[in-house]
């Protein structure tokens, strides 16, 4: 990672304006985002006194545009009333203080940002998503009766990509540089920091956030990979994940990716089933359509409805999976064409099932992983274009598979041919797997068992924890108690080694686009030994 180059001392920390001063010269803005009067009229107002609820109407009624707008959102069918509301002060009495006060500061937001912004499909586009985002967790917060405010958790998740909004309208260069990494197959957070020297959504919003005294717990709903709650009190855990949640939801329905990977992440802890992946998005569709000019435009260019259909289409049959991308490669002459689609075979009188993948760092690793696995796909493929040191190679292939994909344990074995026999020796591992283990990874291919299976046929397997008779009696104490799948890696219709991959009882099962992935990187495999037997090195 690129430094930013702002440090302070932890006893002389730099002041918010000062800060985001050095963040906003790096990046060659000359003055601070400026918040509209109104907005930061509407931040001040934190009490719901019948003073304060006076307050509250007569700001809202000094701009006739906001008035009109949240008279309009009152009365549309996401509240579903009843009977009209024609009064700021009718809707804080039905609705409440915050909620109004809430509402009253997303428009503003919303129609300022959109305003300011040079391209104005973009920023639609971004508070389109952030606005559908906020109504979501507000929804999810009534329904699974969590511990936090709706209006809380409504603001936290409508701000909770504010760093993307402002670089996208203060940056736009920059932010359409970012686009298009993106759609080469970049991952986001590794654009960003190259497009913005070392800097990254969450700190830019996080700052800005800060200056205009956003509250703490505003500020901590930025973050996109939030930890656990630690009870059922704890209301800075809940708001944070039902932010990340929300917004994570709604960008990959627009961007047509899989959503079983949040039910992993978030369904525990939020309390979710499969009918809350597209239940609450499709409510706040619906009711943002009635709502203003600006929001039916983002719907519009997000193409939502459509993506939502699809979204539930996949939803229905899961195991869609994710395509992988071999231009760079084809041109390049290292890979002619991706392998030919086949099932992952189980052991032998047991069913594979698909289920939800948990998209979270595996266990006893202690940390989010830093890089995605796009993150890795375009490392892998960066380094096939060129030289290839195949032992780091392969460690960098396996370690994305351990950290991008989530596995306990990765192992790497290849064939060794010696008198009389072929035998599988393992070279590279990750997880709890000291060299010991490793090396004493072997298996002779005429002993049967699923490896052997594997490798003869070519085939792909997944051995569910304990199966009788599956792996030879010297790999007993490895396999105990594990999920394994096998991976054979084969030149020209001919074993030469495995990709061994297990994880702990009771952890999920891979879904099709996982399997897909490690596949992926299976291929990745041979396209290496390729490229050297072709003497590219």
């Amino acid at each position: 990672m690129v430094d930013s180059g702002i440090k302070a001392d932890d006893g002389d920390a730099l002041q918010p304006q000062k800060r985001l001063d050095e963040i906003f010269a790096k990046m060659k803005i000359k003055g601070l985002p400026a918040m509209s009067g109104h907005v930061r009229e509407l931040i001040s107002l934190t009490q719901s006194s019948r003073s304060a609820a006076y307050e509250l109407a007569q700001v809202i009624l000094k701009d006739y545009s906001l008035t009109n707008k949240v008279l309009q959102v009152v009365n549309s069918a996401y509240y579903s009333l009843g009977r009209p509301v024609n009064s700021i002060s009718k809707a804080v009495t039905i609705l409440g203080f915050d909620a109004v006060r809430d509402l009253a500061m997303a428009i503003a937001l919303f129609e300022n940002f959109v305003k300011s912004g040079a391209d104005k499909e973009s920023i639609s586009r971004i508070m389109t998503c952030s606005f559908l985002s906020a109504m979501q967790a507000r929804d999810l917060a009534v329904e699974k009766n969590l511990e936090v405010a709706p209006e809380e958790a409504f603001i936290c998740a409508l701000l909770h990509n504010l760093g993307k909004i402002i670089v996208c309208i203060y940056l736009p260069e920059s932010y359409s540089r970012i686009e298009k990494m993106v759609a080469r197959g970049v991952g986001e957070a590794a654009a960003v920091r190259e497009a913005l020297d070392g800097l990254d959504y969450q700190k830019i919003g996080m700052e800005v956030a800060a200056f205009w005294n956003l509250s703490k717990n505003v500020i901590a709903a930025m973050d996109p990979r939030p930890r656990k709650p630690l009870n059922n009190r704890d209301r800075k855990g809940y708001l944070c994940n039902l932010a990340s949640f929300a917004n994570q939801l709604t960008e990959n329905v627009c961007g047509g990716r899989s959503l079983e990977p949040l039910l992993g992440r978030y369904g525990q802890i939020l309390y979710l089933g499969r009918e809350d992946l597209t239940a609450p998005l499709e409510r706040s569709i619906a009711a943002s359509e009635d709502m203003s000019d600006s929001l039916r435009y983002g719907l519009a260019k997000l193409k939502i409805g459509q993506r939502l259909h699809e979204a539930e289409e996949a939803l229905k049959y899961p195991g869609g999976a994710r395509k992988a991308r071999f231009d760079l490669l084809a041109a390049d002459g290292v890979v002619a064409s991706a392998a030919p689609e086949q099932e992952l075979v189980a052991a032998p009188e047991l069913e594979l099932e698909a289920v939800e993948f948990l998209d979270e760092p595996p266990a006893g690793s202690g940390q989010a992983p830093e890089k995605s696995i796009d993150d890795f796909i375009r490392e892998l493929t960066e380094t096939l274009l060129g030289p290839i040191n195949l032992n780091d190679f392969y460690i960098n292939l396996l370690e994305g598979l351990y950290r991008g994909i989530g596995f306990d344990r990765v192992l790497l074995a290849v064939l060794s041919i010696q008198p009389g026999r072929r035998v599988l020796i393992g070279r590279f591992g990750f997880g709890d797997l000291e060299p010991e283990k490793i090396t004493s990874f072997t298996h002779d291919l005429e002993a049967g068992g699923v490896i052997s299976q594997a490798l003869k046929q070519g085939k792909d397997m997944a051995v569910p924890p304990d199966t009788p008779g599956a792996f030879a009696e010297n790999l007993a104490q490895l396999v105990r108690g594990r999920m394994v799948y096998l991976f054979p890696i084969s030149l020209d219709g001919k074993p030469i080694g495995l990709i061994y991959l297990d994880r702990k009882q009771g952890r999920p099962k891979l879904d099709g686009s996982q399997i897909k992935t490690t596949r992926l990187f299976r291929d990745f495999a041979v396209m290496a030994i390729r490229k050297l037997r072709g003497g590219n090195n």
